[in-house]
């Protein structure tokens, strides 16, 4: 039986920013492993952000569901799907999903999960845009955290990229022309241990047997991932170039182009390998650092507040995600 496909749209976004400011003077005396001669640790950043250690997940992501709920002008009745994702859940099973439909006084909804590690926020504004044009889902909500600092390695020069945040987003269908356009993902398992969270003692802790252990889950980065950053613009021209054909678009018609933020350099150079206007972008590296999946929505929602989203701007979102995975979206703006 054929449908006829919904418009379906971002109705509101709204993100959730920790208040305690962590700049690179925090790494006075800790010494870096794995740090070449001559290299700076902190180009292109001046500070992170940092949730406190008491915090749970589940509370920034029920935080940041209730501010898209209040953006949105949507009731906790209306959603009838939440979609989530955690940087680290609060119990290793199971996933946050359930608990933050539950804070939120979701009643009628339903609660899933989805992962791909950074690129999960594009992932799941792809989902929720099919599932609600299909008919399947009215309203949406999607959720993602990232409280990296909890899981970082100080003494690794590359957690120091490492920020905190949370987003959310109400989807749901929007007037013709508008929301969702197309999108394109694809991606690199050769790459799968370039970016791991495992259990051990942080590498600058030398511990002798008499020492109390210091063994906890840490970001851990491979060597293969330096071929990750090489490969990255490549990577990340295919998958524009595919998004804009999708589209039927050109780089020139992109009126704001958000991304996964992994380090200085990366949001710049996948912008200009297909030539979008520096103008029409935005990116916060050099006060929020790498917030993982949470780093689309975050900026999204302080493009936004400056004005930077007019009804009918087209709004270009990309992302990486360890695995190795790449997702990228376009959608008209407005409801």
């Amino acid at each position: 039986m054929s449908k006829t496909l919904v418009p379906s749209g971002i109705l509101g976004v709204a993100a959730v920013i920790p208040q305690e400011v962590r700049k690179n003077d925090f790494w006075t005396n800790i010494c870096f492993s794995k740090l070449k001669e001559g290299k700076n640790p902190f180009e292109g950043i001046n500070e992170r952000r940092v949730f406190p250690i008491d915090m749970l997940p589940s509370e920034a992501e029920a935080e940041a569901g209730k501010r898209a709920l209040e953006v949105a002008g949507v009731s906790p009745e209306e959603i009838d799907l939440v979609i989530v994702q955690s940087m680290i859940q609060d119990e290793i099973l199971p996933t946050n999903a359930c608990l933050v439909q539950h804070k939120l006084g979701l009643k009628n909804s339903g609660a899933w999960s989805v992962d791909t590690c950074c690129s999960s926020f594009v992932t799941m504004v792809v989902t929720a845009s099919n599932l609600i044009a299909a008919g399947e889902f009215k309203k949406i909500l999607i959720i993602t955290s990232a409280f990296c600092s909890q899981l970082a390695d100080y003494s690794d020069y590359q957690c120091c990229y490492l920020g905190d945040g949370a987003g959310a987003v109400v989807m749901g269908q929007v007037s013709e022309g508008k929301g969702y356009i197309a999108s394109f993902c694809n991606s690199h398992g050769q790459y799968h241990k370039g970016f791991t969270l495992q259990m051990r003692q942080p590498e600058g802790y030398n511990r002798k047997h008499f020492m109390p252990s210091m063994e906890k889950p840490l970001l851990t980065f491979d060597p293969i991932i330096r071929e990750v950053g090489k490969e990255s613009v490549n990577h990340m021209k295919l998958l524009l170039e595919k998004t804009l054909e999708k589209s039927r678009l050109k780089a020139s018609d992109i009126d704001l182009f958000l991304s996964h933020q992994p380090c200085h350099w990366a949001h710049g150079a996948w912008r200009d390998c297909v030539g979008i206007n520096p103008e029409n972008s935005y990116e916060t590296f050099v006060k929020y650092g790498n917030m993982a999946s949470a780093c689309i929505p975050v900026n999204l929602f302080e493009a936004e507040m400056k004005g930077m989203l007019k009804d009918g701007s087209i709004l270009f979102i990309a992302s990486s995600g360890a695995g190795e995975n790449h997702i990228a979206a376009t959608l008209r703006w407005g409801k």
